[in-house]
């Protein structure tokens, strides 16, 4: 008889997405599995903007703990919300291969984000992407806007925003990418969070080849990368800061921008680096920003 995995996750439609994926990979290996949803803080708390849960997890915490007593087998996340500190006992056994790492900017009426007259209001809860919107157009507004894709598409169809920021991978996930007249922002310029468009897949310790057979190697060389970065600065979300890293060839190339919450770009790194990276090699192009974050 095969082994019944039981995998914990968020309700939204877009976890959902994230974790039927997983399903399906466990499935072709054989495996029986159960889908658990946990609410998390950030799911219950939507009135706070994410930087207030600081070095917290809040998309990730209650799932990683219920994965460490054992009520689930499994915890998927999106690992741009998980701490680089884990839950003692879990670690991230896998990631899947990278959707689209990109900021999208969707309109009602389909213009760009360059397009916007000045005055016009754009919604986010995220200090990167408020700087990056500072640092590209000060002439804007900027409101907070929480919830998941449906409740941020009302709302911008409802005229409270007259543009609002999503990533690019949830749409294609959700499978409204084709159907959403929508900007994919540069990563180079609109520099992405550290991991956007990641699934990770986390297991108790000594249990990792339950998930390490779906692990993709070259996204987690970006990933660890990416992750090794803002550990290295002491960034997180409550410092507007992007980070990415794209693989080419023999080497991958490293965009990293500080912001301050004005806009103002307090250090910017893009750098190739080793497709197999040391901390070494990474520390050397990262030790003049550490003292300017």
């Amino acid at each position: 008889m095969s082994r019944r995995v039981v995998i914990g996750t968020r309700g939204s439609k877009l976890a959902l997405a994230q974790a039927h994926k997983v399903r399906e990979e466990l499935e072709r290996e054989g495996y029986e599995t159960e889908i658990r949803i946990i609410r998390t803080s950030g799911d219950i708390k939507k009135d706070r903007p994410l930087h207030e849960f600081k070095g917290i997890g809040a998309f990730v915490r209650e799932i990683d703990l219920a994965l460490k007593r054992g009520e689930v087998d499994v915890a998927v996340h999106s690992l741009k919300d998980v701490p680089t500190q884990r839950v003692e006992g879990t670690v991230i056994a896998a990631v899947l291969e990278r959707e689209s790492p990109c900021d999208a900017f969707v309109t009602r009426d389909g213009r760009s984000f360059e397009e916007l007259e000045g005055g016009s209001v754009v919604g986010t809860s995220s200090l990167r992407r408020r700087a990056m919107v500072l640092k590209l157009r000060k002439d804007l507004k900027i409101e907070n806007l929480r919830g998941n894709v449906d409740t941020r598409l009302r709302k911008l169809s409802e005229g409270i925003y007259d543009g609002i920021f999503l990533a690019e991978a949830g749409l294609i996930r959700l499978g409204i990418h084709e159907e959403l007249k929508y900007q994919r922002l540069s990563p180079y310029t609109f520099v992405p969070s550290a991991n956007q468009g990641i699934i990770a897949v986390a297991t108790r310790e000594g249990e990792e080849e339950l998930a390490s057979f779906m692990n993709h190697d070259e996204t987690y060389r970006e990933a660890m990368l990416e992750r090794f970065v803002i550990s290295y600065l002491g960034v997180g979300c409550a410092v507007p800061a992007g980070v990415y890293a794209e693989s080419a060839g023999n080497k991958i190339r490293l965009v990293c921008e500080v912001l301050g919450e004005g806009g103002e770009v307090k250090a910017r790194v893009d750098e190739r680096v080793s497709r197999d990276w040391s901390e070494e090699e990474v520390e050397e192009i990262l030790r003049g920003l550490s003292g300017l974050v």
